[in-house]
């Protein structure tokens, strides 16, 4: 409210007292102090809109308890009539001793009349048929009321029959949402109760304190929690029975078995498996873990140093069998890679020694058809030269044998012509030598 009139609502704590809600003085004044949240943390299993107070689990099923306390009343009524009925007793059968024996009820006990058969037994009627149906239906509505039905406290032999494992399990689930909504109504008042704590904490905090936390003495300063920024208020939601989360933890571990098995020892460390092992320990019961598991991340204080310093462990026969025979499936698919890329480079090797080879024959044809066109027109040529010589031989045979001839003449002209000087060089020397005739 605006309790100054300065335009500004806020918070205040009234402190009032009596029947009519008078507020009480402190200091001569009101009790009315600015206050920066409300310091209570209330929770209840049915909350109710617009009021403090909500109702209660006994609230909800008061009234089937009060008619169900009737019912059964009734019903008991019924059967001790049955067991002790009325007598109807006439008055002329009735002796000096008659009404004090029927108010005395035993087995066997005797009843003294005046005459035989003077009493009558009174018919009660049996109302127990209707009893249990209204029975029934009054646990229906307190199952509805609550989430706690037969099912969520345990089975029945006819309760599974005709029945899977899915089915049962939804129906046991669908029971038990009631319950878990009331467990997490209250958590979240525990949440407003945490919460409020560590706000007194960091406002009347003056010195620093030291806790263990998570089995560690640590130094805590609240005084230095100036924001809420680095805190968080988790509830935690519902996991399943200690079964269940043994079952999960335990899978977990199986999980990590099998990755350290395979090599991947990267994706799970000794903290790890410590935070498994100490997992299950907490869903057994046990508070330490430390009983049972050595903390890897545990140092000596003096020291510095580790306490449970890792140690290798001997090789696992089947681990070994199974990294060797990892290691060789590794080696026949590097062996079986490389045989593929070496047949991938013999091929093009070999395709493109083909395509050079074919190139190379395409040339040697080209250039054999060349030689075969040189040799042919070389042959032409020699046969040209040939008939060439041929005609000259015969030209020059023709001229020899003409120049033979004109020799022979040329000879016999000479020899002529010798013959003729000689005869006439003769004719001269006998006319030389002839005496001059005789004048």
């Amino acid at each position: 409210m605006d309790y100054e009139g300065n335009g500004r609502a806020c918070l205040y704590q009234v402190v009032t007292a009596g029947t009519q809600g008078d507020i009480l003085k402190k200091d001569g004044k009101p009790a009315i102090t600015p206050f920066d949240a409300i310091p209570f943390a209330a929770t209840c299993p049915v909350p109710q809109p617009h009021r403090f107070f909500g109702r209660s689990i006994a609230e909800l099923v008061m009234d089937i308890q009060r008619v169900k306390t009737a019912l059964v009343r009734g019903m008991l009524d019924n059967l001790y009539l049955h067991n002790n009925p009325r007598v109807e007793v006439a008055e002329a059968n009735t002796g000096p001793n008659t009404l004090d024996d029927l108010l005395v009820s035993r087995p066997g006990g005797i009843v003294r009349t005046k005459t035989p058969g003077g009493l009558n037994w009174q018919v009660v009627p049996d109302i127990t048929a209707s009893v249990y149906p209204a029975l029934q239906y009054m646990d229906a509505t307190r199952e509805q009321r609550t989430g706690l039905s037969q099912q969520s406290q345990g089975l029945d032999a006819n309760a599974l029959q005709n029945q899977s494992a899915t089915a049962v399990a939804q129906v046991f689930s669908a029971s038990q949402m009631r319950t878990k909504l009331i467990a997490r109504i209250i958590a979240e008042g525990v949440k407003d109760m945490f919460s409020l704590l560590h706000g007194t904490i960091r406002k009347h905090g003056q010195q620093a304190q030291t806790v263990r936390l998570r089995n560690k003495w640590v130094d805590i300063d609240p005084r230095q929690w100036k924001t809420r920024n680095d805190m968080t208020i988790n509830v935690g939601l519902g996991n399943g029975g200690k079964a269940q989360q043994f079952a999960q933890t335990m899978a977990i571990a199986n999980v990590q078995k099998e990755m350290l098995a395979g090599g991947k020892a990267n994706l799970v460390d000794d903290k790890a498996l410590y935070n498994t092992a100490s997992e299950l320990v907490r869903i057994m019961g046990h508070k330490n873990p430390d009983k049972f598991f050595n903390d890897p991340a545990a140092k000596d204080p003096q020291t510095g140093q580790l306490l449970h310093p890792p140690v290798q462990p001997p090789p696992d026969p089947k681990v070994l069998a199974i990294q060797a025979q990892a290691q060789n499936d590794q080696q026949e698919l590097a062996m079986k890679a490389k045989l593929d890329q070496q047949k991938a480079q013999d091929a093009a090797q070999l395709a493109q020694f083909k395509a050079e080879i074919d190139a190379k024959l395409k040339m040697i044809d080209a250039h054999m058809k060349a030689l075969e066109m040189d040799r042919k027109a070389h042959a032409d040529q020699q046969q040209h030269h040939a008939k060439v010589a041929e005609a000259v031989v015969g030209v020059v045979a023709d001229a020899h044998k003409h120049d033979m001839a004109m020799a022979h003449e040329q000879q016999a002209h000479a020899l002529k012509m010798a013959q003729a000087d000689q005869a006439h060089e003769a004719k001269l020397q006998q006319m030389k030598t002839k005496p001059a005739p005789k004048k």
